[in-house]
């Protein structure tokens, strides 16, 4: 008998329907935190052939058409129709909930973008009430000041959302995360500023030359950038983003140091 439950991710009620029990269960535990009860706007079901398993979870292609993706890998088959709202993965790895979380991601980048906001490759921190977002690629440091903002709380160290809020953005944390990673609470809170980290022997902020912030900004959003038919769409909502919200790049040291620098 097939099992479902709702997750909410930065307002968007996403249902996931799983038959296996074992990985049903598995994955209520990983998304604990982002459950609730209530109706869905977008669902995805999961098949997980566990009888034919012999490998571990391996990164599939990605094949964009219209508001169709095709995902397809070893032992994965997923597909996610944003009009329609529907999803759904046949996977048959020894990893399932990798798996599953990896289409999870993707599927959540397309309908948060679809939404009208995006996903963020960056680390959000909630620090007086505002929302700082701290982006860059792996090993810039983001789950560092994560970890060092011991008295802040951590949204996310590795992927966030944002959506408009009126002349601005609203920043929310997502289930996504990896075990060497700061687990994430269900978390919103308005952006104030966007850093660029940078590790260095001293803290200061720099500013971006003309076009950099783009580029950089863009870099950090994944699925969406790999698709050239939204590329403009894309640009157009970052530029958005960066004409309301200040960014800079930051140097810092694996310290706090660097929040005396931007506060």
């Amino acid at each position: 008998m097939n099992k479902t439950f709702t997750l909410n991710i930065a307002g968007l009620h996403i249902a996931l329907t799983c038959e296996n029990t074992r990985l049903f269960n598995a994955l209520c535990q990983r998304y604990r935190l982002f459950l609730i009860n209530g109706d869905a706007q977008f669902q995805i079901e999961v098949d997980w052939e566990n009888n034919t398993s012999s490998g571990t979870f391996l990164i599939p292609d990605i094949f964009f058409r219209n508001q169709q993706v095709q995902l397809t890998g070893r032992e994965f088959s997923g597909y996610c129709d944003v009009i329609k709202r529907h999803a759904s993965l046949v996977t048959g790895v020894t990893t399932p909930v990798a798996a599953v979380d990896y289409f999870l991601r993707v599927v959540f980048a397309l309908i948060v973008f679809e939404a009208e906001g995006m996903m963020v490759h960056g680390a959000g921190i909630l620090h007086n009430g505002s929302g700082y977002l701290f982006f860059g690629h792996s090993g810039s440091g983001k789950t560092t000041v994560s970890r060092s903002s011991v008295n802040d709380e951590v949204l996310n160290d590795d992927l966030v959302a944002l959506t408009p809020q009126g002349n601005t953005w609203r920043m929310y944390s997502t289930p996504f995360w990896n075990p060497t990673q700061v687990e994430p609470k269900p978390l919103a809170a308005p952006l104030a500023a966007m850093y660029r980290l940078v590790h260095d022997k001293s803290v200061f902020l720099e500013p971006f030359k003309p076009g950099q912030a783009l580029a950089e900004f863009v870099a950090n959003i994944p699925v969406i950038s790999s698709n050239q038919a939204q590329s403009g769409i894309l640009m157009e909502r970052c530029l958005n983003v960066l004409e309301r919200v200040p960014a800079h790049q930051l140097h810092f040291l694996p310290d706090d140091s660097f929040w005396r620098a931007i506060v």
